[in-house]
């Protein structure tokens, strides 16, 4: 009996405990990753697909056996005229995909070194080939990537991005301008030129939109004698003008970019000058020039027909790299340099700038690595960033109150100027957006309407992403009595008023005290001289009455005649009654 309630007993137990070992044992099931995909289109009009987290479908590319013969694009020969080629731009898309693969979502936590972002949350772009590389907003000067941002590297002939801006500001275009030997003795055939000939009149405009287009070193030459006399002493005004910019870490010896180990910049000196030069009216419009013809000269019976050297702006050089986006600027190439580009593109009110130096281009097809690292930037800034409106004019941002006001009349402020930020795109990026108003803590009447009163700043993140100038929205007159009365309230109470009283009444108070002085020493001298008589009286036997005796003899005199004319007046009262 006792044995078979044993056996219940350990069967009961059993039960119960297996459906728990059987939870201890069960594996934890791994979340399944969503693979939900959509369709994007990129600025350049291509259609990407990606993943829910915004990543782009990779397929694994496969290697492709370049036929390209085409020479260096630093190098072409200005006196070819270039065929426009219609092939299919469907490669354009393949080789941004090719670009875009084995890419890895990076932690935040974990950047290659000399990368760094703006946003780590974000995934980076993937820059492989350039030695150093840089994404920048155009508006606000912030860099939103960046690899090896302050490395020394060679500009090669984007160099001429500095020339280009001192002729543009210390020259004349319509100026007719002379070639000299001087300043094509440098040049040789290897060198990218557009063939000017010695003797040859040319427009500093003409000059100019060569240079930028073409990349001409010769042009580049002329226009340094032309502004500075020399070469030696325009490469003195183009390291002034850096210096000037804050480009720190730049060194320039000649106007067109030839090699020189003593030549160098970084990636964020080319950016601070490439934004300053995009100011320029006359620059933004040459460097997104596609072709650029120079009509005949005295050297030359016919046009001649300049290709950009930016495979971004045309397809007259290649079909692969066409980016409808791109607004300029100039590229770069020597052996020790690689090539280099620096380039802009501007799509629904955002224009970015990216830089990348020292790729390794093999040809201007599916390895032109310049490109395709600019492109991953560009990519990286258009897919990941939005403009998000903060603040209109009109808007009112705030409003105080109005010191001596009439009517203790307030004033609301609002923006100069329209203000929008470039944030991560993403639900909840706009509620991070701070605010700071930034305006005297006393505001004193009179204000007129658009008065700048103060500054307000916008900050994502810790990281200012917009600011305007606070301008005043209504009239606020001043209260003229209370004016005054502050004025009086203020002398009264002012040091200046205070230390003149003080020494008033010290003044006044030593005038007394010598008044005291004075007349203690005259009675002194009085004593002495009543002294003196005692004396002389006791000597004598007479003494003159001193003046008190005098007058103490004085009342007692009156005080005799008065009773003597009382006695009269009672004595004729008694006669009369």
């Amino acid at each position: 009996m006792k044995k078979k309630r044993l056996i219940s007993l350990l069967l009961a137990a059993f039960i119960t405990v297996m459906p728990l070992s059987f939870s201890f044992a069960a594996p934890t099931p791994e979340p399944t990753a969503d693979n939900t995909t959509s369709t994007v289109t990129s600025p350049d009009g291509t259609t990407r697909t990606v993943t829910s987290d915004g990543n782009d479908v990779k397929s694994t590319p496969k290697a492709t056996e370049s036929t390209d013969t085409s020479s260096d694009t630093e190098t072409t020969s200005a006196t070819e005229t270039p065929s426009d080629t219609s092939s299919d731009t469907s490669s354009t898309s393949d080789t941004t995909s090719q670009s875009d693969t084995d890419t890895t979502s990076q932690n935040a936590n974990s950047l290659p070194d000399g990368v760094t972002m703006e946003d780590p949350s974000l995934t980076p772009p993937n820059v492989q080939y350039a030695q150093s590389a840089l994404l920048m907003d155009m508006a606000s000067g912030r860099v939103l990537y960046s690899k090896n941002l302050d490395e020394r590297v060679y500009p090669a002939s984007t160099t001429k991005i500095m020339t280009a801006i001192l002729a543009l500001e210390m020259g004349n275009m319509d100026d007719t301008v002379t070639a000299t030997y001087d300043a094509l003795k440098s040049i040789t055939l290897e060198d990218s030129h557009m063939g000017i000939l010695t003797g040859e009149e040319l427009t500093l405009d003409q000059l100019v939109k060569g240079m930028l287009v073409y990349s001409a070193n010769d042009a580049a030459n002329v226009i340094a004698i032309h502004i500075a006399g020399s070469l030696d002493a325009f490469v003195d005004l183009m390291n002034q003008k850096a210096q000037e910019l804050g480009m720190t870490g730049t060194h320039f010896v000649n106007p067109c970019g030839s090699h020189d180990d003593n030549h160098y910049t970084t990636a964020r000196d080319l950016a601070i000058l490439s934004k300053y030069a995009m100011k320029n009216d006359q620059f933004r419009e040459i460097v997104k020039m596609p072709i650029y013809k120079i009509p005949a000269t005295n050297k030359y019976a016919s046009e001649r027909i300049l290709v950009n050297t930016n495979l971004f702006l045309g397809t007259s050089r290649s079909t692969y790299y066409y980016y409808p986006p791109a607004i300029g600027i100039k590229t770069g190439h020597t052996s020790q340099a690689g090539y280099c580009l620096v380039s802009a593109a501007s799509y629904n009110d955002t224009e970015f700038l990216a830089i990348v130096m020292n790729c390794k281009n093999v040809d201007t097809k599916e390895q032109a690595y310049s490109y395709i690292d600019s492109k991953a930037l560009f990519n990286f800034g258009f897919d990941n960033y939005t403009h998000q409106p903060l603040a209109a004019v009109g808007d009112i941002v705030s409003d105080s109150k109005v010191y001596e006001a009439k009517q203790d009349m307030r004033v609301a402020v609002t923006v100069e100027n329209d203000v929008s930020a470039l944030i991560p795109s993403g639900e909840g990026n706009a509620e991070q957006i701070t605010t700071n108003i930034d305006m005297p803590e006393k505001l004193e009447a009179p204000i007129t309407k658009g008065d700048v009163l103060g500054t307000v700043t916008y900050s994502y993140k810790g990281i200012e992403v917009g600011s305007a100038n606070l301008i005043a929205t209504n009239d606020v007159e001043r209260n003229n009595i209370l004016h005054v009365f502050h004025l009086v309230l203020k002398v009264i109470t002012s040091p200046f008023f205070f230390i003149p009283a003080i020494l008033l009444i010290l003044l006044i108070m030593y005038a007394r005290y010598q008044k005291k002085k004075r007349e203690r020493q005259r009675r002194i001298q009085q004593l002495k001289k009543n002294r003196q008589r005692s004396s002389s009286e006791n000597e004598t036997g007479t003494r003159t009455p001193t003046r008190q005796e005098q007058k103490e003899l004085t009342a007692k005199q009156k005080v005799q005649i008065q009773d003597t004319e009382d006695k009269t007046q009672k004595e004729v009262q008694s006669h009369l009654f």
